[in-house]
Protein backbone atom coordinates (compact mmCIF):
# COMPACT_ATOMS: atom_id res chain seq x y z
CA UNK A 1 0.00 0.00 0.00
CA UNK A 2 2.74 2.41 1.05
CA UNK A 3 3.72 2.23 -3.07
CA UNK A 4 0.34 2.90 -4.44
CA UNK A 5 -1.43 5.57 -1.84
CA UNK A 6 0.20 8.02 -4.06
CA UNK A 7 -0.80 6.67 -7.52
CA UNK A 8 -2.66 8.70 -9.55
CA UNK A 9 -5.31 7.22 -12.07
CA UNK A 10 -6.20 11.03 -13.93
CA UNK A 11 -5.01 10.59 -17.42
CA UNK A 12 -2.12 12.63 -18.33
CA UNK A 13 -4.00 14.78 -21.13
CA UNK A 14 -6.76 15.85 -18.93
CA UNK A 15 -4.51 17.09 -16.76
CA UNK A 16 -2.26 18.87 -19.88
CA UNK A 17 -6.15 20.44 -20.32
CA UNK A 18 -7.00 21.26 -16.66
CA UNK A 19 -3.85 23.16 -16.45
CA UNK A 20 -4.28 25.12 -19.44
CA UNK A 21 -7.38 25.80 -18.34
CA UNK A 22 -5.40 27.22 -14.79
CA UNK A 23 -2.72 29.45 -16.70
CA UNK A 24 -5.19 31.35 -19.00
CA UNK A 25 -7.82 32.17 -15.63
CA UNK A 26 -4.60 33.45 -13.75
CA UNK A 27 -3.39 35.61 -16.14
CA UNK A 28 -0.33 36.00 -18.67
CA UNK A 29 2.54 35.49 -16.44
CA UNK A 30 1.70 32.14 -16.06
CA UNK A 31 1.46 31.85 -19.93
CA UNK A 32 4.68 33.82 -20.45
CA UNK A 33 6.70 31.27 -18.17
CA UNK A 34 4.96 28.17 -19.83
CA UNK A 35 5.19 26.80 -23.46
CA UNK A 36 2.41 28.58 -25.10
CA UNK A 37 5.09 30.43 -27.11
CA UNK A 38 7.30 29.31 -29.68
CA UNK A 39 11.09 29.71 -28.87
CA UNK A 40 12.11 31.31 -32.26
CA UNK A 41 15.01 29.79 -34.11
CA UNK A 42 15.30 27.26 -31.20
CA UNK A 43 18.64 25.64 -32.73
CA UNK A 44 20.16 29.07 -32.20
CA UNK A 45 21.44 29.04 -28.66
CA UNK A 46 23.26 32.45 -28.93
CA UNK A 47 22.85 34.98 -26.72
CA UNK A 48 21.55 37.52 -29.12
CA UNK A 49 18.52 34.62 -29.77
CA UNK A 50 17.74 34.37 -26.29
CA UNK A 51 17.42 37.89 -25.80
CA UNK A 52 15.49 38.14 -28.89
CA UNK A 53 13.09 35.57 -26.91
CA UNK A 54 13.42 37.19 -23.83
CA UNK A 55 11.69 40.42 -25.73
CA UNK A 56 9.31 38.44 -28.24
CA UNK A 57 7.61 37.03 -24.58
CA UNK A 58 7.89 40.44 -22.76
CA UNK A 59 5.93 42.09 -26.25
CA UNK A 60 3.08 40.28 -26.16
CA UNK A 61 -0.14 41.28 -24.61
CA UNK A 62 -2.57 39.27 -22.87
CA UNK A 63 -6.11 39.64 -23.55
CA UNK A 64 -7.66 37.91 -20.64
CA UNK A 65 -11.01 36.80 -22.49
CA UNK A 66 -11.19 33.78 -20.49
CA UNK A 67 -10.75 35.15 -16.98
CA UNK A 68 -13.17 37.94 -17.43
CA UNK A 69 -16.09 35.48 -18.68
CA UNK A 70 -15.45 33.06 -15.45
CA UNK A 71 -15.54 36.32 -13.23
CA UNK A 72 -18.74 37.39 -15.24
CA UNK A 73 -20.28 33.98 -14.79
CA UNK A 74 -20.16 33.25 -11.18
CA UNK A 75 -21.51 37.16 -11.00
CA UNK A 76 -24.33 35.99 -12.96
CA UNK A 77 -24.75 33.12 -10.69
CA UNK A 78 -24.20 34.82 -7.33
CA UNK A 79 -26.65 38.03 -8.32
CA UNK A 80 -28.92 37.06 -5.96
CA UNK A 81 -27.49 35.48 -2.48
CA UNK A 82 -27.93 31.39 -2.55
CA UNK A 83 -31.35 30.22 -0.61
CA UNK A 84 -30.89 27.77 1.98
CA UNK A 85 -33.23 25.96 4.51
CA UNK A 86 -31.53 24.93 7.02
CA UNK A 87 -32.28 24.07 10.92
CA UNK A 88 -30.98 26.20 13.55
CA UNK A 89 -28.80 23.64 14.68
CA UNK A 90 -26.81 23.87 11.06
CA UNK A 91 -26.78 27.28 10.70
CA UNK A 92 -22.89 27.50 11.74
CA UNK A 93 -22.69 26.59 7.76
CA UNK A 94 -23.38 29.78 6.79
CA UNK A 95 -20.50 31.31 8.40
CA UNK A 96 -17.97 28.53 8.76
CA UNK A 97 -18.58 25.36 6.44
CA UNK A 98 -15.00 24.08 6.66
CA UNK A 99 -13.86 24.95 9.65
CA UNK A 100 -11.44 27.54 9.40
CA UNK A 101 -13.90 30.15 9.05
CA UNK A 102 -14.98 30.22 5.61
CA UNK A 103 -19.00 30.80 4.88
CA UNK A 104 -20.94 28.71 2.70
CA UNK A 105 -21.43 31.21 0.46
CA UNK A 106 -17.74 32.08 -0.38
CA UNK A 107 -16.82 28.10 -0.31
CA UNK A 108 -19.63 27.53 -3.13
CA UNK A 109 -18.56 30.41 -5.03
CA UNK A 110 -15.39 28.81 -4.92
CA UNK A 111 -16.27 24.90 -6.37
CA UNK A 112 -18.47 26.93 -8.94
CA UNK A 113 -15.36 28.77 -10.28
CA UNK A 114 -13.37 25.34 -10.07
CA UNK A 115 -16.44 23.56 -11.78
CA UNK A 116 -16.83 25.88 -14.55
CA UNK A 117 -12.77 25.46 -14.95
CA UNK A 118 -12.31 22.31 -15.20
CA UNK A 119 -15.29 20.65 -15.02
CA UNK A 120 -14.44 18.49 -11.50
CA UNK A 121 -14.55 19.03 -7.86
CA UNK A 122 -15.35 17.44 -4.84
CA UNK A 123 -16.77 18.06 -1.08
CA UNK A 124 -15.69 15.66 1.68
CA UNK A 125 -17.96 15.88 4.92
CA UNK A 126 -16.00 15.57 8.06
CA UNK A 127 -16.19 15.33 11.60
CA UNK A 128 -14.55 17.99 13.83
CA UNK A 129 -13.57 16.48 17.21
CA UNK A 130 -12.51 19.66 18.50
CA UNK A 131 -15.99 21.80 17.70
CA UNK A 132 -18.15 18.28 17.62
CA UNK A 133 -19.40 18.48 14.48
CA UNK A 134 -19.42 18.14 10.85
CA UNK A 135 -18.30 20.69 8.23
CA UNK A 136 -17.70 20.62 4.74
CA UNK A 137 -14.37 20.74 2.96
CA UNK A 138 -13.71 21.10 -0.68
CA UNK A 139 -11.07 19.68 -3.25
CA UNK A 140 -9.92 20.85 -6.59
CA UNK A 141 -10.24 18.04 -8.95
CA UNK A 142 -6.51 17.69 -9.31
CA UNK A 143 -6.08 16.68 -5.39
CA UNK A 144 -8.89 14.02 -6.76
CA UNK A 145 -6.12 11.50 -7.53
CA UNK A 146 -7.86 7.70 -7.18
CA UNK A 147 -11.07 6.82 -6.77
CA UNK A 148 -12.76 3.57 -7.30
CA UNK A 149 -16.42 1.37 -7.13
CA UNK A 150 -16.86 -2.01 -5.25
CA UNK A 151 -20.03 -3.66 -5.53
CA UNK A 152 -22.09 -4.32 -2.39
CA UNK A 153 -25.51 -6.43 -2.27
CA UNK A 154 -25.95 -5.94 -5.66
CA UNK A 155 -25.48 -1.88 -5.69
CA UNK A 156 -22.13 0.11 -7.23
CA UNK A 157 -20.93 1.87 -3.85
CA UNK A 158 -18.31 4.54 -4.08
CA UNK A 159 -15.21 2.37 -1.81
CA UNK A 160 -12.21 4.41 -2.37
CA UNK A 161 -10.88 8.27 -2.68
CA UNK A 162 -7.49 9.08 -1.99
CA UNK A 163 -7.37 13.10 -2.27
CA UNK A 164 -3.77 14.59 -2.31
CA UNK A 165 -3.25 17.42 -0.11
CA UNK A 166 -0.46 20.22 0.39
CA UNK A 167 0.37 20.91 3.80
CA UNK A 168 2.42 23.65 6.04
CA UNK A 169 4.67 22.66 7.93
CA UNK A 170 7.32 24.31 11.02
CA UNK A 171 10.67 23.96 10.10
CA UNK A 172 12.99 23.05 12.82
CA UNK A 173 13.56 26.93 13.60
CA UNK A 174 9.99 27.20 14.70
CA UNK A 175 10.16 30.22 12.13
CA UNK A 176 9.97 28.82 8.37
CA UNK A 177 7.35 26.65 6.60
CA UNK A 178 7.95 23.98 4.28
CA UNK A 179 5.23 22.10 2.42
CA UNK A 180 4.85 18.66 3.02
CA UNK A 181 2.44 16.38 0.69
CA UNK A 182 -0.24 13.90 2.15
CA UNK A 183 -2.79 11.93 1.41
CA UNK A 184 -6.35 11.43 3.17
CA UNK A 185 -7.14 7.78 2.04
CA UNK A 186 -11.39 7.69 2.45
CA UNK A 187 -11.88 3.83 2.03
CA UNK A 188 -14.71 1.36 3.14
CA UNK A 189 -13.22 -1.32 4.97
CA UNK A 190 -15.54 -4.19 5.74
CA UNK A 191 -18.49 -2.14 5.33
CA UNK A 192 -17.65 0.34 7.42
CA UNK A 193 -15.87 4.23 6.47
CA UNK A 194 -12.46 4.24 7.60
CA UNK A 195 -9.77 7.85 6.84
CA UNK A 196 -6.50 7.12 7.04
CA UNK A 197 -3.88 10.09 6.81
CA UNK A 198 -0.54 9.32 4.89
CA UNK A 199 2.70 11.42 5.14
CA UNK A 200 5.43 11.99 2.75
CA UNK A 201 8.58 10.94 4.68
CA UNK A 202 12.10 10.10 3.37
CA UNK A 203 10.99 6.24 3.20
CA UNK A 204 7.64 6.85 1.03
CA UNK A 205 4.57 7.57 2.17
CA UNK A 206 3.85 6.67 5.73
CA UNK A 207 0.55 6.11 8.06
CA UNK A 208 0.19 8.87 10.38
CA UNK A 209 -3.24 8.51 11.76
CA UNK A 210 -6.32 6.18 11.40
CA UNK A 211 -9.90 7.40 12.02
CA UNK A 212 -12.97 5.33 12.18
CA UNK A 213 -15.84 8.35 12.53
CA UNK A 214 -19.27 7.77 13.90
CA UNK A 215 -22.33 9.26 13.23
CA UNK A 216 -24.59 10.30 16.07
CA UNK A 217 -27.58 9.86 14.22
CA UNK A 218 -26.88 6.31 14.12
CA UNK A 219 -25.05 5.97 17.26
CA UNK A 220 -22.80 3.37 14.82
CA UNK A 221 -20.37 3.93 12.33
CA UNK A 222 -20.68 5.54 8.65
CA UNK A 223 -21.09 2.76 6.04
CA UNK A 224 -21.08 5.14 3.48
CA UNK A 225 -18.11 6.80 2.34
CA UNK A 226 -18.99 11.12 2.45
CA UNK A 227 -17.66 12.43 -0.52
CA UNK A 228 -19.52 14.55 -2.86
CA UNK A 229 -18.21 14.21 -6.94
CA UNK A 230 -19.31 17.43 -8.65
CA UNK A 231 -18.85 17.76 -12.67
CA UNK A 232 -20.39 19.71 -15.12
CA UNK A 233 -22.24 17.31 -16.78
CA UNK A 234 -23.39 15.35 -13.73
CA UNK A 235 -22.05 14.55 -10.33
CA UNK A 236 -20.61 10.59 -10.73
CA UNK A 237 -17.02 9.95 -10.64
CA UNK A 238 -16.75 9.51 -14.08
CA UNK A 239 -14.46 13.19 -15.14
CA UNK A 240 -16.39 15.60 -17.00
CA UNK A 241 -15.28 18.01 -19.99
CA UNK A 242 -13.80 21.14 -19.00
CA UNK A 243 -16.64 23.84 -19.88
CA UNK A 244 -13.96 26.78 -20.32
CA UNK A 245 -11.78 24.27 -22.03
CA UNK A 246 -12.69 25.55 -25.87
CA UNK A 247 -12.91 29.37 -25.16
CA UNK A 248 -9.34 29.06 -23.34
CA UNK A 249 -7.81 27.12 -26.08
CA UNK A 250 -8.99 30.56 -28.65
CA UNK A 251 -7.66 32.84 -26.08
CA UNK A 252 -4.02 30.83 -25.80
CA UNK A 253 -3.90 31.21 -29.96
CA UNK A 254 -5.03 35.01 -29.47
CA UNK A 255 -1.78 35.26 -27.26
CA UNK A 256 0.49 33.65 -29.83
CA UNK A 257 -0.91 35.87 -32.88
CA UNK A 258 -0.19 39.07 -29.91
CA UNK A 259 3.03 38.01 -29.75
CA UNK A 260 3.75 37.47 -33.77
CA UNK A 261 2.01 40.79 -34.13
CA UNK A 262 3.86 42.81 -31.66
CA UNK A 263 6.82 41.65 -32.76
CA UNK A 264 6.00 42.59 -36.41
CA UNK A 265 4.85 46.36 -35.61
CA UNK A 266 8.46 46.53 -33.86
CA UNK A 267 10.13 45.14 -36.76
CA UNK A 268 8.22 47.23 -39.31
CA UNK A 269 8.47 50.27 -37.46
CA UNK A 270 12.30 49.80 -37.31
CA UNK A 271 13.75 51.45 -40.33
CA UNK A 272 16.63 50.10 -42.30
CA UNK A 273 19.33 52.93 -43.36
CA UNK A 274 21.28 52.51 -46.90
CA UNK A 275 23.71 54.41 -48.47
CA UNK A 276 24.36 53.37 -52.11
CA UNK A 277 27.73 54.65 -54.36
CA UNK A 278 30.45 53.97 -51.78
CA UNK A 279 34.13 53.44 -52.84
CA UNK A 280 36.19 51.38 -50.53
CA UNK A 281 37.90 54.30 -48.90
CA UNK A 282 34.33 56.33 -47.96
CA UNK A 283 33.03 52.92 -46.25
CA UNK A 284 35.60 52.93 -44.02
CA UNK A 285 35.68 56.38 -43.52
CA UNK A 286 32.21 56.20 -42.37
CA UNK A 287 32.71 53.26 -40.21
CA UNK A 288 35.96 54.01 -38.40
CA UNK A 289 36.55 57.99 -39.52
CA UNK A 290 40.05 59.70 -39.49
CA UNK A 291 40.83 63.14 -37.14
CA UNK A 292 42.94 65.66 -38.95
CA UNK A 293 46.18 64.17 -38.39
CA UNK A 294 44.90 60.80 -39.76
CA UNK A 295 44.05 58.77 -36.94
CA UNK A 296 41.27 56.52 -36.99
CA UNK A 297 39.44 57.85 -33.82
CA UNK A 298 36.53 54.70 -33.73
CA UNK A 299 33.66 56.96 -33.15
CA UNK A 300 30.24 55.13 -34.50
CA UNK A 301 28.83 56.86 -37.53
CA UNK A 302 25.34 58.65 -36.13
CA UNK A 303 21.77 58.99 -38.23
CA UNK A 304 20.25 61.83 -37.08
CA UNK A 305 18.78 65.58 -37.65
CA UNK A 306 21.72 66.83 -36.00
CA UNK A 307 24.43 64.84 -37.58
CA UNK A 308 24.97 65.63 -41.52
CA UNK A 309 26.46 62.59 -43.38
CA UNK A 310 29.17 63.87 -45.69
CA UNK A 311 28.87 61.35 -48.88
CA UNK A 312 30.80 61.78 -51.87
CA UNK A 313 29.70 62.65 -55.74
CA UNK A 314 27.05 60.57 -56.70
CA UNK A 315 26.20 58.63 -53.32
CA UNK A 316 22.75 58.55 -52.15
CA UNK A 317 21.30 57.84 -48.56
CA UNK A 318 18.11 56.15 -47.62
CA UNK A 319 15.75 54.19 -45.33
CA UNK A 320 13.80 50.68 -45.85
CA UNK A 321 10.88 50.01 -44.26
CA UNK A 322 8.76 46.60 -44.63
CA UNK A 323 4.78 47.21 -45.19
CA UNK A 324 2.72 46.79 -42.35
CA UNK A 325 1.55 42.88 -41.86
CA UNK A 326 -2.20 43.03 -41.08
CA UNK A 327 -2.97 39.24 -40.96
CA UNK A 328 -1.91 38.52 -37.96
CA UNK A 329 -3.80 41.59 -36.95
CA UNK A 330 -6.95 40.41 -38.74
CA UNK A 331 -6.24 36.59 -37.35
CA UNK A 332 -6.31 38.59 -33.94
CA UNK A 333 -9.78 40.16 -34.37
CA UNK A 334 -11.22 36.91 -35.16
CA UNK A 335 -10.16 35.25 -32.33
CA UNK A 336 -11.78 37.92 -30.29
CA UNK A 337 -14.99 37.59 -32.20
CA UNK A 338 -15.37 34.00 -31.96
CA UNK A 339 -14.26 33.85 -28.05
CA UNK A 340 -16.80 36.00 -27.19
CA UNK A 341 -19.33 33.98 -28.79
CA UNK A 342 -17.90 30.98 -26.95
CA UNK A 343 -18.55 33.13 -23.93
CA UNK A 344 -21.88 33.61 -24.36
CA UNK A 345 -22.78 30.20 -25.54
CA UNK A 346 -21.89 29.42 -21.64
CA UNK A 347 -25.43 31.01 -20.59
CA UNK A 348 -27.97 30.51 -23.47
CA UNK A 349 -30.49 27.90 -23.72
CA UNK A 350 -30.08 24.53 -24.50
CA UNK A 351 -32.41 21.36 -24.48
CA UNK A 352 -30.20 19.79 -22.17
CA UNK A 353 -31.76 18.55 -18.79
CA UNK A 354 -30.67 19.71 -15.42
CA UNK A 355 -29.31 17.12 -12.99
CA UNK A 356 -30.66 17.95 -9.54
CA UNK A 357 -32.86 15.34 -8.25
CA UNK A 358 -34.02 18.02 -6.17
CA UNK A 359 -35.77 20.00 -9.27
CA UNK A 360 -38.07 17.91 -11.11
CA UNK A 361 -40.91 20.08 -11.64
CA UNK A 362 -37.77 21.65 -13.76
CA UNK A 363 -36.34 19.09 -15.31
CA UNK A 364 -37.80 19.59 -18.86
CA UNK A 365 -36.96 23.52 -18.62
CA UNK A 366 -34.05 24.82 -21.15
CA UNK A 367 -30.34 25.46 -19.39
CA UNK A 368 -27.27 26.10 -20.20
CA UNK A 369 -23.56 25.03 -19.09
CA UNK A 370 -23.76 27.47 -16.56
CA UNK A 371 -27.03 26.45 -15.05
CA UNK A 372 -26.32 23.08 -15.69
CA UNK A 373 -22.50 23.52 -13.57
CA UNK A 374 -24.96 25.97 -10.84
CA UNK A 375 -27.30 22.80 -10.36
CA UNK A 376 -24.89 20.04 -10.34
CA UNK A 377 -23.41 22.15 -7.27
CA UNK A 378 -26.38 23.12 -5.69
CA UNK A 379 -27.00 19.21 -5.32
CA UNK A 380 -23.96 18.46 -4.04
CA UNK A 381 -24.21 21.12 -1.24
CA UNK A 382 -27.67 19.60 -0.49
CA UNK A 383 -26.64 15.89 -0.17
CA UNK A 384 -23.50 16.85 2.09
CA UNK A 385 -25.54 18.92 4.28
CA UNK A 386 -27.37 16.09 4.74
CA UNK A 387 -24.92 14.22 5.27
CA UNK A 388 -23.17 16.65 8.22
CA UNK A 389 -26.54 16.58 9.59
CA UNK A 390 -26.29 12.66 10.24
CA UNK A 391 -23.17 13.73 12.26
CA UNK A 392 -24.97 16.10 14.57
CA UNK A 393 -27.49 14.28 15.04
CA UNK A 394 -30.24 16.59 13.60
CA UNK A 395 -33.51 15.11 11.88
CA UNK A 396 -35.97 18.16 11.72
CA UNK A 397 -34.01 18.77 7.89
CA UNK A 398 -36.96 19.35 5.58
CA UNK A 399 -35.96 16.48 2.70
CA UNK A 400 -38.94 18.18 0.56
CA UNK A 401 -37.31 21.50 0.14
CA UNK A 402 -33.24 22.43 -0.86
CA UNK A 403 -31.12 23.56 1.64
CA UNK A 404 -29.14 24.88 -0.43
CA UNK A 405 -30.09 26.29 -3.52
CA UNK A 406 -27.69 29.04 -6.21
CA UNK A 407 -29.49 31.31 -7.98
CA UNK A 408 -30.20 29.91 -11.31
CA UNK A 409 -32.14 33.19 -13.02
CA UNK A 410 -29.35 34.45 -14.89
CA UNK A 411 -31.06 37.08 -16.86
CA UNK A 412 -32.99 40.32 -15.07
CA UNK A 413 -36.36 39.54 -15.60
CA UNK A 414 -39.12 42.63 -16.38
CA UNK A 415 -41.71 42.96 -13.74
CA UNK A 416 -45.30 42.31 -15.24
CA UNK A 417 -47.84 44.25 -13.58
CA UNK A 418 -50.57 43.11 -14.64
CA UNK A 419 -49.74 39.06 -13.90
CA UNK A 420 -48.96 40.52 -10.61
CA UNK A 421 -52.18 41.96 -10.22
CA UNK A 422 -53.95 39.00 -11.89
CA UNK A 423 -51.77 36.60 -9.28
CA UNK A 424 -53.10 38.62 -6.38
CA UNK A 425 -56.65 38.65 -7.55
CA UNK A 426 -55.85 34.54 -7.88
CA UNK A 427 -54.49 34.31 -4.52
CA UNK A 428 -57.17 36.29 -2.89
CA UNK A 429 -60.07 34.04 -4.55
CA UNK A 430 -57.69 31.14 -3.35
CA UNK A 431 -57.21 29.60 -6.44
CA UNK A 432 -53.37 30.09 -5.73
CA UNK A 433 -51.15 29.96 -3.08
CA UNK A 434 -49.60 32.58 -0.71
CA UNK A 435 -46.30 31.03 -0.64
CA UNK A 436 -46.29 30.77 -4.59
CA UNK A 437 -46.96 34.68 -4.96
CA UNK A 438 -44.26 35.30 -3.08
CA UNK A 439 -41.87 32.61 -4.45
CA UNK A 440 -42.60 34.50 -8.26
CA UNK A 441 -42.13 38.28 -6.31
CA UNK A 442 -38.65 36.71 -5.15
CA UNK A 443 -37.64 35.44 -8.83
CA UNK A 444 -38.53 39.27 -10.01
CA UNK A 445 -36.71 40.97 -7.80
CA UNK A 446 -39.77 42.28 -6.26
CA UNK A 447 -38.70 40.38 -2.84
CA UNK A 448 -35.28 40.11 -1.57
CA UNK A 449 -34.48 36.31 -1.64
CA UNK A 450 -33.08 36.13 1.65
CA UNK A 451 -36.15 37.51 2.92
CA UNK A 452 -38.26 34.08 4.08
CA UNK A 453 -42.40 34.32 4.45
CA UNK A 454 -41.78 33.98 8.43
CA UNK A 455 -39.74 37.37 8.26
CA UNK A 456 -42.57 38.85 5.92
CA UNK A 457 -45.24 37.86 8.29
CA UNK A 458 -43.41 39.11 11.46
CA UNK A 459 -42.77 42.26 9.71
CA UNK A 460 -46.27 42.35 8.69
CA UNK A 461 -47.66 42.00 12.07
CA UNK A 462 -45.78 44.76 13.45
CA UNK A 463 -47.14 47.03 11.28
CA UNK A 464 -50.28 47.07 12.20
CA UNK A 465 -53.15 47.51 10.00
CA UNK A 466 -53.20 48.53 6.32
CA UNK A 467 -53.12 51.96 5.34
CA UNK A 468 -56.70 53.09 5.03
CA UNK A 469 -58.10 50.32 6.76
CA UNK A 470 -59.89 50.89 10.96
CA UNK A 471 -58.06 48.31 13.00
CA UNK A 472 -60.00 47.47 16.30
CA UNK A 473 -58.29 49.08 19.10
CA UNK A 474 -58.10 46.86 22.47
CA UNK A 475 -56.83 49.85 24.79
CA UNK A 476 -59.14 50.06 27.81
CA UNK A 477 -60.47 46.75 27.43
CA UNK A 478 -60.55 44.68 30.64
CA UNK A 479 -59.97 40.67 30.84
CA UNK A 480 -64.11 40.75 30.74
CA UNK A 481 -64.66 43.28 28.00
CA UNK A 482 -65.82 42.09 24.73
Amino acid sequence: MPESVSFSRIPADVLARWKAVRDVCEGDQALRAGDYLPYLNKHDKSEENRARNEAYRARAVFFGATGFTLEGLIGLAYRHDPQHNLPPKLEYLLTDVDGAGTSIYQQSQMVVSNNLQIGRHGLYVDYMENKSRGVIKSYVGESIINWRYSEVNGELVLSLVILEEQVEVETADGYGLEIVTQWRELALVEGVFMCTIWVETAAGPTIQNIVLPKAARNNGYLRYIPFQFIGSVNNDATIDKSPLYNLAQVNIAHFRNSADYEDSVFFVGQAQPWITGLTEEWRDHLENPTDENGVRTGKALYIGSRNPILLPSGAAFGFAQAQPNTIVKEAMDQKEKQMIAIGARMIEATTANKTATGEDNDREATTSVLALVVSNVSEAYQQCIRWVAEYNNIQDLKEDKPTFHINQSFVKLAVDSQLIQALVKAWQSGSFAKADLRAYLRKMGVLAVERTDEDIDDDLDSEGPPLGTSGTSTAGLTDNQG
